[in-house]
Parts: structure tokens; sequence; C-alpha cells
């Protein structure tokens, strides 16, 4: 890749400019852009979305919103996530997001009540 080729690509995944659809290594850097502006955790949430979706796990949709609430009020990775979506879906970084509550049911633990 030539040198003013790759600024341009790193400017895309960094949400700012167009270019073409993104590659694999678009992918990387944003990888890399995301691990450095969030903490450990919020990055190991980001790839545990991203896995949830590659195994089928969630859909889309599901995948869209949550990287939405996980990154809410940080608009350049907004911008970023957006390159790698169609047009139909791009986040918009002002707009409220509806937020979910995850209920984890628990088994009764019979032996505590002993």
């Amino acid at each position: 890749m030539v040198k003013g080729e790759k600024r341009k690509r790193e400017a895309m995944v960094k949400g700012e400019g167009s270019n073409p659809k993104p590659n694999l290594d678009d992918a990387y850097e944003y990888l890399r852009t995301v691990k450095k502006k969030v903490d450990s955790d919020k990055y190991d949430n980001f790839i545990a979305i991203m896995n949830n979706f590659k195994a089928r796990r969630i859909d889309r949709k599901c995948c869209i919103s949550e990287v939405e609430r996980l990154f809410k009020g940080n608009k350049g990775l907004i911008s970023g996530f957006n390159v790698f979506l169609p047009q139909s879906l791009k986040l918009d970084d002002w707009t409220p997001v509806e937020h979910s509550v995850e209920v984890k049911m628990m088994p009764p633990n019979f032996h505590q009540d002993l």
C-alpha cells in the first residue's frame, strides 16, 4: 500500500474522511484505535460484542446497538465504527441510546438453605 493511501485509510477508520469500502487492514487499524482510546474493560467488551456477532449469537442490529451504547459520547470511535456499516445503519452520536437491562437468572442454591 502506498504511503498516502495508508494515511487516507487510517483517516477513514478514525472517522476523518470517506474512502472506498474498508478492508481487513482497516479493521485492524480500527481495533488499534479502540485499544488506545478506551480502558481494557471497555476494549474487552467491544471484542466480546464482535465475537458474539461473528458467532451469530447476536444479530446485526443488536451488535450495532451494543457498540453504540459502549462508545456513547466518543464521537471518534462511533465515526470509525460507521465506516464498516451500510449507509442505512450508520450511527448518529447525538441520538439517545435505549438502555437495556440484562437479567441473569440464578438457580436456587438448596444446599445453602440446609
